[in-house]
C-alpha cells in the first residue's frame, strides 16, 4: 500500500538561480526516495523561475516534466502549473518542495506511513526550523498574524490555532483544486498564508509529522538591498490578498504597518515608510 501512494505523488520543486543537481531539496528527497523499494519511477514536476532555462541532469529513479518560467512568476502560479500537470497525469497527492530545505533520509518513510494511516486528511507538512533551532513552522495564528511556537506536537492540529509554510506540504490532490489552490495574485510573500486561508474554509485539520527538516534562511538579514527588494515584492503580493471579511481589510492594513515599522527601526532608514505611503496611500506601483 506504501508503494501504491508513493505512485500517487506528484512531486514539484520550485527553482530561482539554481540548478537541479544542486538543490538542497532534491538531493535529500532523491536519497530518501531511492531508499524505498521503487515499483516504478516517481513523478517530479521542475518549475524553473531562473532567467535562463537549464539542462536537467536527473538520475533514473525520476520521470520529470520541466518548464521554464523566465518572467519569475512566483511560487502560486508554479503551484497550481504543478497541479494541473498532477491532475492529467492522475496523481492524488502535490508534494511541495522548495529548493534549499534539508530533509532526513526518513522522509518519504514517514510520510507515506502518515498518509496511509490518516485516510480522512489530505494536508500534511513537516516541523520545520532554521539552523538556531527556532520553529518557523507550523506557527501560531492569530487575527491574520503568524507568530512563531516554542513547541509543537506531531500528529492531528487545527488550522485555527496553526498553520504550515509551503515547504514539505503533501496536499490530496482533490483538496488541493476544490480550494482554487494558491492565490495566482500573490507571488511569493505570503503565498502559503494564502493558500492555508483558502484550504481551511473547507477542512479544518492537518497533519504535522514527527519530522524536522532544516530551512536555510536569515532571520536577521542585513543587507539593505536585499530587505528593499524584499518589501516591494511583500507590498505587491499583500495588495493581492483575498479578503473574506470586511475586517480582513483593517487587519491586513495592521499587518503591513507592523513590518514596515520593524524594517524602519531596523535598518534607521525612512524608505520603508516612504514606499508604504506610495503604495498604500497614494496608490503607486512600485
Amino acid at each position: 500500500m506504501v508503494n501504491s501512494i508513493l505512485n500517487d505523488i506528484q512531486f514539484v520543486i520550485v527553482l530561482y538561480n539554481e540548478t537541479l543537481e544542486n538543490s538542497v531539496s532534491f538531493k535529500d528527497i532523491s536519497k530518501s526516495v531511492n531508499m524505498m523499494d521503487l515499483e516504478s519511477k516517481v513523478s517530479i514536476f521542475i518549475y524553473d523561475n531562473s532567467k535562463e532555462p537549464q539542462k536537467i541532469n536527473i538520475n533514473n529513479i525520476w520521470e520529470y516534466e520541466y518548464f521554464h518560467d523566465s518572467n519569475n512568476s512566483g511560487l502560486s502560479i508554479a503551484y497550481n502549473t504543478a497541479a494541473e500537470f498532477a491532475k492529467k497525469k492522475e496523481k492524488k497527492w502535490l508534494f511541495l518542495l522548495d529548493q534549499d530545505t534539508e530533509f532526513p533520509n526518513t522522509t518519504i518513510q514517514i510520510y507515506l506511513k502518515a498518509i496511509a494511516e490518516n485516510t480522512n486528511i489530505f494536508l500534511f507538512a513537516p516541523i520545520l526550523k532554521v539552523k538556531t533551532g527556532e520553529i518557523i513552522s507550523p506557527y501560531k495564528y492569530s487575527l491574520k498574524r503568524r507568530k512563531r511556537t516554542q513547541s509543537i506536537q506531531s500528529g492531528l492540529q487545527k488550522l485555527s490555532k496553526t498553520g504550515p509554510v509551503n515547504s514539505g506540504l503533501c496536499i490530496g490532490l482533490n483538496s488541493f483544486l476544490a480550494v482554487d489552490g494558491y492565490n495566482d495574485k500573490v507571488k511569493v510573500d505570503g503565498a502559503d498564508f494564502q493558500f492555508i486561508e483558502r484550504y481551511k474554509r473547507k477542512y479544518s485539520e492537518y497533519y504535522v509529522l514527527d519530522l524536522i527538516a532544516y530551512q536555510d534562511l536569515s532571520l536577521f538579514e542585513k543587507d539593505f538591498q536585499k530587505l528593499i527588494f524584499r518589501y516591494k515584492i511583500f507590498l505587491n503580493d499583500l495588495s493581492g490578498f483575498e479578503k473574506f471579511q470586511k475586517i480582513d481589510c483593517l487587519l491586513f492594513f495592521l499587518y503591513a504597518i507592523n513590518r514596515t515599522v520593524k524594517l524602519t527601526l531596523q535598518t534607521k532608514k525612512s524608505d520603508f515608510l516612504k514606499l508604504f505611503f506610495a503604495k498604500f496611500i497614494l496608490r503607486k506601483k512600485i
